[in-house]
């Protein structure tokens, strides 16, 4: 005899009242939050916890799926069927998590931050997973909990994450162990170009935003993430910045305008300049030449509430490029 399966506590379809079946199958779509692409190779787990006993249940079995996302980002996870038997044994526990190295990984009932906020919008079919950027203020420590599951996941996604730390951790020449005196952060060209008071300035913003560089950017020459303190990314504001010249730069921009579907060229700001929306974010581009620069902001919908705000702060941007070195061409193919 199969186990006790309770009523699943989410959906079968994201618009369905019908409940979900915790057994599977399972599909889905995972993307970037802010640009709503599709994010190939990420990892998604499933774990089944299975316990024996009607008193004080005890442990039983687990079982483990674990499949990566297509080029189009989507997930099928196949029904289990190797199913532990015995009259009172019972599923007691399912997780399903998304991860993807350079993002905050997901899980099906719970939000990653302080609150540990429960999860509502998990179905079975149809599911969208939106991974949000890591920022390195973010625990990493925090992360793991959050993780959770089996002891094979956690071993999985620890040397990805580990392998994210090494990353993040400056390194010091041979020998050296600590410095006699703190060595100063020399500021990014990107975060030159835009500081959170001229952000409020513009928009009448009244919280906390904190600055740093977003990650797994791709061919990004620079970048400056100001992320709203204890808001979601609608609040957020983010710099990507190329330097490129002559030919380059323009070619560079033809790139970005076209792999961006719906974004429109209006002649707002610099010599060049598009704007685009997806959901919530809001984004504009634009080239100076004469500055050998190509600029890319995106602002949430609750930061920049109305479409002046984005131009006025490009436009603080393109007189803000003049703080540039002369001599900082990055590339960026």
């Amino acid at each position: 005899m199969g186990p006790i399966v309770r009523r699943a506590p989410f959906r079968r379809q994201p618009a369905s009242v019908k409940r979900g079946d915790a057994l599977g199958p399972f599909e889905g779509r995972v993307v970037d939050t802010d640009t709503n692409k599709p994010i190939e190779r990420a990892l998604v787990w499933c774990s089944w916890a299975f316990s024996r006993g009607l008193g004080s249940p005890a442990p039983e079995a687990m079982r483990n799926v674990r499949v990566y996302t297509d080029p189009d980002g989507r997930y099928r996870i196949p029904r289990l069927k190797a199913l532990p038997i015995g009259l009172s044994t019972q599923l007691s526990r399912f997780t399903l998590v998304v991860y993807r190295r350079g993002y905050v990984a997901y899980r099906h009932d719970r939000r990653f931050g302080a609150a540990l906020a429960r999860r509502s919008s998990f179905s079975q079919f149809a599911n969208v997973v939106k991974l949000s950027r890591w920022s390195p203020e973010l625990s990493h420590a925090r992360h793991m909990l959050f993780l959770g599951g089996p002891p094979s996941m956690r071993a999985d996604t620890t040397a990805l994450l580990a392998a994210a730390l090494e990353l993040d951790r400056p390194t010091a020449p041979l020998g050296e162990t600590t410095p006699t005196k703190p060595r100063a952060r020399k500021k990014s060209l990107a975060e030159r170009l835009l500081i959170s008071d001229e952000v409020r300035q513009i928009t009448g913003y009244t919280g906390t935003l904190r600055g740093a560089p977003l990650s797994n950017v791709g061919d990004t020459a620079d970048t400056w993430h100001l992320r709203a303190v204890d808001k979601a990314e609608r609040y957020d504001v983010a710099v990507r910045l190329w330097r490129l010249s002559g030919d380059a730069l323009v070619k560079r921009y033809e790139k970005l305008l076209a792999s961006l579907p719906g974004s429109k060229q209006k002649p707002l700001v610099g010599d060049r300049s598009f704007v685009i929306a997806q959901g919530q974010i809001l984004g504009l581009g634009f080239l100076s030449q004469a500055r050998s620069a190509l600029v890319l902001i995106t602002c949430g919908r609750g930061q920049c509430t109305k479409d002046t705000h984005l131009e006025k702060i490009a436009a603080t941007i393109e007189k803000n490029l003049a703080k540039l070195p002369e001599d900082s061409l990055l590339g960026g193919d």
